[in-house]
């Protein structure tokens, strides 16, 4: 395998090198981003009853407060009722006072989310901030469940490439090591950015089958029947929680979900913070805090509260974090011990020993300097993925975990991830019987192969980019050969994918027309076993805006078409503030600007 991650007759992936000169070249220290407001009150659930516990001592509290008395600080309260993803109702509301006497205020029982604001004199906010509570479950949790049930944890980290995971977060790393895991090698985007490569993850379908099948006319997902459904009929509880309400994966240019899709929800919280409590703590204003916490800390809290759940009996989670790693190249290390005490604790809890877990991403890094990199362009396209899973398991199912090991070199994406997890609500199909005659049954299948094919079965040796369903503008079974520039056939594909901008735009009056600028590199896509003409990806400036795009173009004859979606791989800000179409704001630069 030295030289490939994939080297099958369908695919042969060139292996990277993490510490390459030009990766290398591109960290650098930054400072860590704390938030500055304080921690005035916490949300615990004690003994079974939820209360709001001071955070600092009396004498804390009246030096920030600048009072003289702690009980010059009262504070109101509304207990928050989700409508739907995009708003909040309040229930019921109440008053109280700080006191010395007094270290607890007692709260109603069950789940509960709140928004907490305290003043002093004048009304003057000292302290705003929402909270909330997951109180421990009432029943045991049942004898030897492994029997039937497998618990299923998705822990996402977004915009992380697998080279970039082993670059920044080596403490993660070397503790995984220690479990029972596989790292995928060949895990391969199947869409530009988080909803296309995760709707075939919890659908099974690409974006677009999946909106005509169950969103368009509809104006929320709630007819969509995703894979944590599968679970829940298989009788598992289910949580689903993204640090990011603005743009969750449900909820950017989409009107998300209006009955609660799981049975724990983040997004209430989110949502109300980011209306109330919000701030930024960076010059972009990317990375977030409500009160002292920042988005991912609400994420981890939230996981960390969900723990006696996850023990109770069979769970179906999913979180997924965006802020920081997201936009910045070097936020990454920052997630490293974060990620680290979260696997020991569940260990520690002994939720690992009954649960399969994926530690995986979308795509890499989307935008910057090192993504304008050879390097950058290959890595973007290679995202995380590791399974790490219950030493039982591989005892009790031992060719399915085989076949699951194989395919750490095979050419994966979420829509086999998609075909594993239905696998896992039912554990009876790992069993070897089961597992010889599908893959005997794959195997017949030869070219009609599935586009998702479990990862507990052989993925076929003959699978290449195609037949897995990944458009060639992400498809990395191939060897780039840069050409110049300002070679004829790049000029001709770089002029072809700026005129498909301008007739995407066209409907759009105040996007201004884009022209051509520079072209800046442009590579020829070698492919085994390919007879579908000349691959061209061109790299490209237009003007105005200074927009960055890539793009495929294949010639074939004397023909040339567009090959895959155009890329946008620079940040392009406020450009478009003049649309609202998620599909279009990348190429729009308006008018006004």
């Amino acid at each position: 395998m030295e030289g490939y991650f994939i080297n099958t007759t369908g695919c042969r992936m060139l292996a990277l090198n993490p510490f390459s000169k030009t990766a290398l070249s591109y960290l650098s220290q930054i400072e860590p981003m704390k938030c500055t407001k304080v921690k005035l009150l916490d949300a615990k659930t004690i003994k079974g009853e939820n209360y709001l516990v001071l955070a600092m001592s009396k004498e804390e509290i009246v030096k920030i407060c600048n009072v003289e008395r702690i009980s010059d600080v009262y504070c109101e309260y509304n207990v928050i009722k989700r409508q739907d993803d995009n708003v909040n109702k309040y229930s019921e509301s109440g008053i109280f006072r700080l006191s010395n006497q007094k270290k607890q205020i007692k709260l109603k029982s069950g789940p509960i989310v709140l928004r907490v604001e305290c003043y002093v004199e004048k009304r003057k906010t000292v302290y705003h901030d929402v909270h909330f509570l997951v109180p421990k479950p009432k029943y045991p949790f049942p004898s030897s469940p492994r029997l039937k049930h497998l618990s299923v944890m998705i822990i996402g980290i977004d915009s992380l490439s697998h080279m970039q995971f082993l670059r920044a977060m080596p403490l993660l790393g070397a503790y995984i090591e220690t479990l029972p895991h596989v790292e995928f090698w060949g895990y391969n985007r199947v869409g530009h950015n988080t909803y296309p490569n995760l709707m075939p993850l919890f659908s099974g379908l690409n974006e677009t089958e999946l909106e005509k099948d169950c969103y368009i006319g509809q104006f929320n997902y709630d007819k969509c029947n995703f894979i944590w459904q599968h679970f829940k009929e298989a009788g598992y509880n289910t949580s689903y929680a993204e640090d990011n309400s603005v743009i969750g994966t449900f909820n950017y240019g989409k009107w998300g979900f209006n009955k609660k899709p799981t049975d724990f929800y983040l997004r209430p919280v989110m949502v109300e913070v980011d209306k109330y409590t919000r701030y930024s703590i960076d010059e972009q204003e990317d990375i977030h805090c409500s009160g002292s916490r920042k988005y991912s800390e609400i994420l981890h809290e939230f996981i960390y509260k969900m723990i006696p759940h996850l023990k109770q009996g069979p769970h179906f989670s999913i979180s997924w974090e965006t802020q920081g790693v997201h936009d910045y190249f070097n936020y990454p290390k920052f997630l490293d011990k974060d990620y680290l005490k979260l696997l020991k604790r569940l260990r520690s809890n002994h939720i690992l020993s009954n649960t399969l877990v994926f530690l995986m991403s979308d795509h890499g890094l989307r935008f910057g300097s090192f993504r304008s990199t050879s390097q950058g362009m290959l890595e973007v396209s290679q995202p995380l993925l590791i399974a790490i899973y219950p030493k039982w398991l591989e005892e009790a199912y031992p060719l399915a975990i085989s076949n699951l090991r194989k395919n750490a070199h095979s050419l994966i994406t979420t829509f086999d991830l998609h075909a594993t997890l239905k696998d896992l609500t039912n554990i009876n199909l790992l069993q070897n019987s089961h597992i010889e005659n599908r893959s005997l049954l794959l195997k017949d299948l030869g070219q009609n192969m599935p586009r998702g094919i479990s990862l507990f079965l052989p993925i076929p040796e003959t699978r290449d980019c195609q037949l897995a369903s990944i458009p060639a503008e992400f498809c990395l079974c191939h060897k780039l050969h840069q050409v110049s520039s300002t070679d004829d056939k790049s000029e001709k594909a770089a002029q072809l994918m700026v005129e498909r901008i301008n007739l995407y735009i066209k409907n759009y009056t105040y996007c201004e027309s884009l022209e051509l600028n520079e072209i800046l590199d442009a590579y020829i896509l070698k492919r085994s076993n390919d007879d579908h003409g000349i691959g061209l990806k061109v790299r490209f400036r237009t003007q105005p805006g200074e927009g960055l795009f890539e793009g495929t173009a294949t010639f074939s004859g004397n023909s040339l078409t567009l090959n895959g979606p155009i890329l946008r791989i620079n940040r392009y800000g406020n450009q478009s503030y003049c649309v609202h179409n998620y599909k279009i704001e990348m190429y729009c630069y308006c008018l006004e600007n």
